[in-house]
């Protein structure tokens, strides 16, 4: 712990540096954040459709469905979200279209807006749409347009689904006509068959006959009243509205709201990093410091007194190696009074 606190001391003013510019922008873009972000947000409650109003075939159960309306509908808003042709038919019911028109990347731009919402539940019947951005203006206008584009397709895929459902009903509807003409020409046919008194044998085959047209008379009215439901399903839920409510209509905000957590955020990431650079550098500095200079070392020996000294000893330019071995030994024992050697 000693020597990192050292290599603190050591390094205070690039520790101080480096947390004036970490820190210092990190806070700086969080408060830009927070004071330039603007939020608009509506609350929708949703309520699951009456089963007598919608056109699934009753003799398929499917899959029991084990999730919330409100779940039900955030996922729904949520995969919208994420396609590219939901988000450009709601950047072009905005003031945002021009850009859209002007983007050389349409591709960005839309990436970005799609970044901007947010879809959360608040309950089993109740959710919230949000878009966040610099414009003030700009908010309001998304929200509006994400949930118009998302009614709209909502009732086309209903619509869609109607007709399907439609299309086979009256593809069972003729196949039980056909079924009752036939009965009906078949009992036709026995009748005129058998003009006098019939025998028992005879009675309980008409009977059975007859029985088979009154099975496929109520066999057509069943089909045809799921029919007309299926048809006019869709345009009862249209005009309810009761399936899909706006409860808070999206308002234009006048101050800075919604940037608070990407703040926060953002100030939090910058302490972590500035933190974490500072730790990095001590801990560099103090490994560099052991490794070249040992500084505990040096501490121990600081008392120490001199023992000895090497003199330098200089040769001639033409002198060989083997001349350096004489002048050692002259140094080692001079007594004072010879001259030293000299180049």
């Amino acid at each position: 712990m000693r020597r990192y606190l050292t290599a603190a001391k050591r390094y205070w003013l690039v520790i101080l540096a480096i947390l004036a510019v970490v820190w210092g922008a990190g806070l700086a873009g969080a408060y830009h954040e927070y004071a330039n972000t603007y939020e608009s947000q509506a609350t929708i409650w949703v309520l699951r459709a009456s089963p007598e109003l919608t056109s699934s075939n009753p003799e398929d159960p499917g899959t029991p469905v084990i999730q919330t309306v409100a779940s039900q509908q955030t996922e729904l808003f949520t995969q919208l979200l994420q396609s590219d042709s939901f988000i450009r038919d709601v950047v072009e019911r905005t003031s945002q279209r021009s850009t859209l028109e002007r983007a050389a990347n349409e591709t960005k731009l839309l990436a970005d807006v799609r970044k901007h919402f947010s879809v959360e539940t608040l309950g089993t019947n109740m959710l919230r749409v949000s878009y966040t951005t610099s414009d003030p203006r700009t908010p309001v206008e998304m929200v509006n347009a994400a949930i118009a584009v998302r009614t709209e397709r909502v009732l086309q895929a209903r619509v869609t689904s109607t007709a399907a459902v439609g299309t086979l009903y009256r593809s069972e509807f003729d196949a039980a006509q056909k079924q009752a003409l036939d009965a009906a020409r078949e009992l036709d046919g026995f009748k005129s068959s058998h003009p006098g008194t019939l025998t028992a044998t005879d009675e309980a085959h008409q009977a059975q006959l007859q029985l088979a047209i009154d099975f496929a008379q109520a066999r057509l009215s069943e089909l045809r009243g799921r029919a007309d439901r299926s048809a006019v399903a869709a345009a009862v839920l249209e005009m309810s509205g009761l399936e899909f409510e706006v409860v808070d209509e999206p308002r234009q905000q006048t101050t800075p709201s919604g940037g608070g957590r990407a703040a926060v955020l953002l100030a939090l990431v910058s302490l972590a990093a500035g933190a974490l650079l500072v730790a990095l550098l001590v801990f560099v500095g103090a490994l560099l410091a052991d490794h070249v200079a040992g500084p505990l070392d040096v501490g121990r020996l600081a008392p120490a007194r001199l023992f000895a000294t090497v003199p330098r000893v200089s040769v001639g330019a033409g002198a060989g190696g083997s001349e350096l071995r004489p002048a050692l030994a002259a140094i080692a024992f001079d007594d004072g009074d010879s001259p030293s050697l000299s180049a």
